[in-house]
């Protein structure tokens, strides 16, 4: 079953559509069979004005204990701060619903590759702080009950450079082996080189979603990418016969 997204527009705080989007995470936790705890992650302990005003202040240490249910005989509310809940990330088994009050596009794209979150809201208080992690998924709006705009794909000869990496790195560790690392390189300096719009986030949005890539691996490649476009230049990879990489690829499309 394909990961539940929703998001939502709005500028500043809010309490209607923070309560909205607590609903919805409630909502995920009965649709969706096996959840264990429906996740409020924040910046910060100081950062529960979101809590305090859809749930209420009292209620606030029961919730960072994760003593407080959903509903009758339903999965707990718990909230985890980054700091917490990084310590636990990787090793987290629990079904969860995320419920991300305040977090950006690159903190969601994170999480997001964690296997036992099995949905995700996320509220943001800055209209635009959710849009890359939105369009990439394709997620649903809740005001409004209309997905995000899909982030345009990467020119065709782009993409084909994207499938031909991904099917001979290593999935499982990207480009973080040397051989693996030069080779990206050498892709990257050709395209660049011949003028190809290198785009960090429709590249990064063609690695996570068409090509199933991690997302602290497709952060290792738009650094990369981030380099060459900022002027400046990496070691590693080749440097010449970059034309017959360009010609392979276009004779595919």
């Amino acid at each position: 079953m394909e990961k539940e997204r929703y998001y939502t527009e709005n500028e500043g705080p809010i309490a209607e559509i923070e309560m909205i989007a607590l609903k919805k995470a409630v909502e995920l936790s009965k649709e969706i069979e096996g959840i264990q705890q429906i996740t409020i992650l924040i910046h910060t302990k100081r950062n529960t004005g979101y809590i305090e005003r859809t749930i209420g202040e009292k209620y606030l240490k029961d919730l960072f204990n994760g003593t407080v249910s959903a509903y009758s005989k339903g999965p707990k509310l718990k909230i985890e701060t980054l700091r917490t809940y990084d310590k636990a990330y990787g090793s987290q088994k629990k079904n969860s619903i995320l419920l991300a009050f305040g977090l950006d596009s690159k903190e969601l794209f994170k999480y997001d590759d964690n296997p036992s979150i099995k949905g995700m809201v996320a509220h943001q208080w800055m209209k635009t702080g959710v849009t890359e992690w939105a369009q990439a998924w394709n997620a649903t709006e809740l005001t409004s009950n209309q997905k995000a705009e899909p982030t345009d794909l990467p020119d065709v000869v782009v993409q084909e450079a994207l499938n031909e990496l991904s099917k001979v790195i290593n999935p499982s560790t990207g480009i973080t082996h040397s051989m693996d690392n030069d080779r990206c390189k050498t892709y990257l300096r050709a395209l660049n080189k011949y003028d190809y719009e290198l785009n960090p986030v429709k590249v990064k949005s063609y690695l996570i979603k068409n090509l199933n890539w991690d997302n602290r691996h497709a952060e290792d490649l738009i650094k990369l990418i981030e380099k060459l476009n900022s002027g400046s230049f990496f070691k590693g990879g080749e440097k010449t016969g970059l034309q017959n990489h360009i010609k392979r690829w276009k004779s595919r499309i």
